[in-house]
């Protein structure tokens, strides 16, 4: 298979039809992004006509107006759109603020604040933004926005978990008030996917001298603003009146309330106080997805909830001690214990993410063994097995299911588990400082296997490996899948990353949950993204 057939066909597993004879054509004429995009609608972008919108159109004729009351369990620290890590911040952050690029519902890479792009050479970025955008203090989006935004991003000292995604580029070069230059030390493939990522959002420039500067409120050009942030509580969000996409937000109101008792926010859905329910215990679920006056829908999720085991410390510093805890979980009995099996067993990536997640069954150390696993931990000298913390985060309800099943299943080759419960600040200062001790983590909004695992794995300065692996052939892997544009050549070294992380288990991957949503029938037009990421709020209208 040469070239040509390998992007044929990884294009055909990202489902966009394209023969080899229209794509020699493409290519002939120079693979500019214009020819490209709107014979491919693929990862360099469409036309510059091309603007946001849901993967399916909202049924009927959308009503503008309202207020909707949406219901969530976890809550989020704060608002800092370059710093907070927690996955929670980012799926609300896609409502306040922008980025150059998205990924949309197909995952496809479409213009964002960017309106169109050109590449040259591979390394070569030149970005014409969107004129009249606004940010939610009155500033019109210029380049030098952007650059600022961009550049606090890639700043040591500044600190940002994303600072990772931004490493390739070389340097930022403001050409005139709406056109931006980005020229990248090396070709990168997952470029354009990693400027829609979760860190990357534009704000305006010396907006955020500190980083306390907007961990309360927010200045983004997204289609809501920031009304009030009360943490643990609620964030209401008011429509953006300025917003670039005409017509768009439908709602004059979003309010984002803090349940974390899930059956309480499912009376009140009942009752009728609350429009919409992201549901995170899927007994929950289960419970309410019949009933004849809601609506439920169930979406494939790019997300992963994972044990992770650092590799820096006692007893999970030894490989055998971690391949151990891998042989020792049945994983389907994780799953239907945490999840009621709405989701995926994986090994891997999620299978969400089709073009590149290996099954399992490809994997190494997948099938459970006991026998073997007992004979593990004894030749890492621990042949009467150990005692060990378990951390879970208040109000993940797949955590505090997972744990005991976990604990089970670790009794039988000799660990004995304590499991511990802290807050969601204190799990994520621990994180980010890279002291987070053996946990059970859930994320998610990766588009690209970059990043998903670049950040993650690879050795500091390029990357955190926050698991403290400290593994060189995962370096080379993940330098190597960054620095190469060739799709299929990327994914040979992702399959072989994935069976490294299956072989050594720094993480084990347990199982993709489902995005689960109750709403009221009322409520019309919102899909839910596959990253768990709110953009279909943007969408919605109310017909009542």
């Amino acid at each position: 298979m040469d070239h040509v057939d390998e992007m044929v066909h990884y294009l055909a597993n990202m489902n966009i039809r394209v023969t080899r004879r229209q794509l020699l054509k493409a290519g002939a004429a120079g693979l500019s992004v214009t020819a490209l995009s709107s014979l491919l609608g693929a990862a360099c972008g469409p036309t510059p006509a091309a603007t946001p919108g849901p993967a399916t159109p909202p049924p009927g004729k959308p009503k503008a107006g309202g207020t909707l009351t949406f219901a969530t369990s976890i809550d989020v620290p704060s608002l800092e759109p370059h710093l907070e890590a927690a996955d929670a911040w980012h799926r609300r952050k896609a409502l306040i603020y922008e980025n150059l690029t998205w990924v949309d519902n197909d995952v496809v890479v479409k213009p964002q604040l960017a309106e169109s792009w050109e590449i040259k050479d591979d390394v070569i970025y030149t970005f014409k933004l969107r004129k009249g955008v606004k940010f939610h203090n009155g500033k019109e989006m210029d380049a030098e926005d952007v650059k600022y935004s961009l550049e606090r991003q890639l700043d040591p000292k500044v600190g940002s978990a994303g600072r990772g995604d931004l490493i390739m580029i070389d340097k930022i070069e403001v050409v005139d008030k709406y056109t931006l230059k980005i020229t990248l030390k090396e070709p990168t493939g997952p470029f354009l996917v990693a400027l829609g990522g979760r860190y990357n959002a534009v704000i305006p420039k010396d907006s955020a001298p500190t980083g306390d500067t907007l961990r309360r409120t927010g200045i983004g050009t997204g289609p809501f603003m920031v009304e009030e942030f009360v943490p643990a509580q609620k964030l209401a969000l008011k429509k953006n009146p300025d917003y670039w996409e005409k017509g768009k937000p439908y709602l004059d109101k979003l309010v984002i309330q803090v349940v974390p008792d899930e059956q309480t926010a499912l009376a009140g859905l009942r009752a009728g106080t609350i429009d919409n329910v992201a549901i995170e215990d899927a007994k929950n679920f289960l419970v309410v997805k019949d009933e004849k006056n809601l609506v439920s829908t169930r979406t494939p999720a790019i997300k992963i909830d994972t044990l992770e085991l650092p590799g820096d410390t006692p007893p999970t510093g030894k490989v055998k001690v971690r391949q151990a805890i891998l042989l020792a979980l049945d994983k389907p009995a994780i799953m239907q214990a945490a999840i009621y099996g709405l989701g995926q067993v994986i090994g891997g990536m999620p299978p969400a993410m089709k073009y590149w997640a290996l099954p399992p069954e490809q994997l190494p150390n997948q099938k459970r063994d006991v026998a073997k696993a007992k004979q593990l931990l004894a030749e890492a000298g621990y042949p009467g097995g150990f005692k060990m913390k378990l951390r879970t985060i208040v109000g993940y309800a797949t955590m505090a299911a997972n744990a005991p099943v976990i604990a089970a299943n670790l009794k039988e080759i000799g660990i004995e588990v304590t499991v511990e419960t802290v807050d969601l600040g204190v799990w994520i200062e621990d994180w980010r400082a890279r002291r987070e001790p053996i946990t059970l983590n859930a994320w998610g909004g990766f588009m690209d296997p970059d990043l998903l695992y670049y950040r993650h794995f690879h050795t500091p300065p390029k990357g955190m490996d926050f698991r403290r692996w400290n593994n060189a052939k995962a370096d080379e892997l993940l330098d190597k899948g960054r620095s190469t544009v060739d799709p299929a050549k990327r994914k040979g070294y992702y399959d072989e990353l994935q069976k490294l992380i299956a072989e050594e288990a720094p993480m084990v991957p347990l199982y993709s949950a489902d995005l689960l949503n109750t709403m009221q029938k009322y409520v019309k037009g919102y899909v839910q993204h596959p990253s768990g990421w709110y953009y279909g709020f943007k969408d919605t209208w109310l017909e009542k």
